[in-house]
């Protein structure tokens, strides 16, 4: 095992083992030996060492490793170039400058040094590789022709970085970072320094201090404002890493308990979960878990690294981490479009029975659902258990799928029809599901008592199971319907022929006709369809009957 060196360059830390940190200690060595005769041999040199520690750290980014070894040391020379490559005349070494703009992307950074105000304008023409003077003359017409031009320049003021470094303005420019860019790169400023200086005072008339003490001035103003508003976006950020740490945890404890709680619960019991095929439940939960953690943490892991300028995980997780991501969404759609396919067809089915006659043709029509609670308590044996599928105390277990008609018949006596309905994958399977639907009613007398839910017997999933109840009266025969059988399924059809007070058991009396069931309007109902004509002014005959 080779021996490591802890070593410091530009303030980053990095283990390298000892025959590349002689590389690399020969390496700066000569660099700094090329550039001591220059005045500014400083901040050339750390410069340089700036860029290499960032390819350093991409390279230990890119490989996954925490050691350098010799060969992150010789790609970084081969990119940076050695002092002997181009220790000629200097005449000769700036003659070729396409030596050092050779496509390199550019990166977007306000020149301060070809300023009129921010540098923004000289910073957007290095990168699209025009004239500053076109991006000003675009930016004076936006403010001129169409009112606006301030608020984005101001924008891109703020959340454009400053060319500090020698680097930043060689990456602002689109050049190769190596020495002979940065040898170029100081000659070139000496140079213009020097012109500047000899022509100072000549070309610097007294407005023209002004104006500079008022660029000065704004920038500075800008700068505060910049700082303040990184501040508060970053003060938001630390809120935002908080509440969405905080939605972590609540998902994974939620999904632990959910499934804690399913494993001990009957899912054919709970809509719409019973909604998905019993082999594809844990899959699609577990997939919809990631779908959602996933997504949640990485967010959190962007905030911090944002933030804080901290790299949590390497590139090898997060590649991972969005795989399994885009493996759990097409888990997810696989299952949910195979589920889908149990609800393709229809079938149904329709059970008529004949109910006993009464002498004096009226019937009671009550609701209730004493036989489901009965079996409920006796049925304990779970091949043939009977689940709850709907109710009045348990919504959410199901849509309501229980309808009730009422019709006339030429009949003596009452006929019910029950007409069963489900879906299934193919029409056989939908018919299977269809006779699993238990449906009760009781007659005792002339009491017709109908349960408010229907069942399934020996079913795991919902497969839009339905029942339809429609109940044939003789003509002449007289109905006592129930207020809270009314209210279920008729609605407000007979809402003007009970009180307002009136308790779910009060019974409204309903006749059969040959036009229609006929049922008396209350005072209140009468008084209020006379107030109703006075408002609108209408000269009718208020009936005193509800014909439906």
């Amino acid at each position: 095992m080779n021996k490591t060196i802890i070593i410091n360059i530009s303030g980053r830390v990095f283990h390298i083992e000892e025959d590349a940190y002689q590389a690399l200690k020969t390496y700066i060595d000569s660099v700094k030996a090329h550039f001591s005769n220059y005045a500014d041999k400083a901040e050339i040199v750390r410069d340089i060492e700036d860029r290499i520690a960032e390819m350093f750290a991409e390279q230990l980014s890119q490989a996954s490793r925490q050691v350098l070894l010799q060969e992150d040391v010789s790609l970084m020379i081969t990119r940076m170039g050695k002092p002997t490559d181009f220790e000629t005349d200097e005449n000769e070494l700036f003659e070729n400058e396409n030596l050092n703009a050779i496509n390199q992307p550019k990166k977007l950074y306000r020149d301060t040094e070809d300023r009129f105000i921010g540098g923004v304008c000289a910073g957007i023409a290095h990168y699209f590789n025009v004239a500053p003077k076109w991006i000003r003359i675009f930016f004076i017409a936006l403010f001129a022709f169409f009112g606006f031009g301030v608020l984005p320049y101001v924008l891109l003021w703020i959340v454009m970085p400053k060319a500090q470094t020698r680097s930043e303005r060689l990456q602002m420019m689109g050049k190769k970072i190596n020495l002979q860019s940065f040898a170029q790169s100081f000659e070139e400023e000496l140079n213009a320094v020097a012109s500047n200086l000899s022509q100072l005072k000549a070309n610097t008339p007294a407005f023209g201090k002004t104006g500079l003490f008022i660029r000065n001035l704004v920038d500075r103003l800008m700068a505060s404002i910049a700082k303040l508003l990184k501040f508060i976006v970053r003060i938001f950020g630390v809120l935002a890493m908080i509440f969405i740490g905080l939605l972590l945890c609540a998902a994974f404890i939620c999904f632990t308990v959910f499934m804690g709680y399913i494993s001990n619960t009957d899912m054919a019991t709970i809509f719409p979960l019973n909604m998905i095929t019993d082999s594809l439940r844990p899959l699609i939960f577990v997939c919809g878990f990631l779908l959602v953690i996933i997504p949640l943490f990485a967010l959190f892991i962007l905030l911090l690294r944002v933030l804080f300028n901290t790299k949590i995980l390497n590139r090898n997780i997060s590649f991972s981490l969005t795989a399994l991501w885009i493996l759990a969404l097409a888990t997810a759609t696989f299952c949910v479009a195979k589920n889908a396919t149990e609800f393709k067809e229809q079938a149904s089915y329709t059970e008529t029975i004949n109910l006993k006659p009464n002498n004096k043709q009226s019937y009671v029509l009550r609701l209730g659902d004493e036989r489901t609670v009965q079996e409920d308590v006796n049925n304990d044996e779970v091949e043939n258990r009977i689940i709850r599928i709907s109710g009045s105390d348990r919504d959410f277990d199901s849509p309501r799928n229980l309808h009730f008609d009422l019709s006339i018949g030429g009949a003596d006596a009452p006929i019910l029809s029950k007409t069963y309905t489900a879906r299934g994958s193919n029409f056989r399977n939908a018919l299977k599901n269809a006779h699993l639907i238990v449906y009760y009613y009781h007659q005792s007398d002339s009491v017709l008592t109908f349960d408010k839910r229907f069942e399934l017997s020996n079913a795991d999933a919902w497969r839009s199971q339905e029942v339809n109840l429609k109940l044939q009266i003789p003509v002449n025969a007289t109905l006592y319907i129930e207020k809270k059988l009314a209210d279920r399924f008729f609605y407000y059809q007979l809402d003007d022929c009970t009180e307002d007070d009136a308790n779910d058991e009060t019974l409204i009396a309903v006749t059969a006709t040959k036009n229609g069931f006929l049922c008396r309007k209350t005072a209140r109902a009468i008084a209020k369809e006379k107030e109703r004509n006075l408002e609108e002014n209408k000269d009718e005959e208020v009936s005193e009957t509800v014909l439906f």
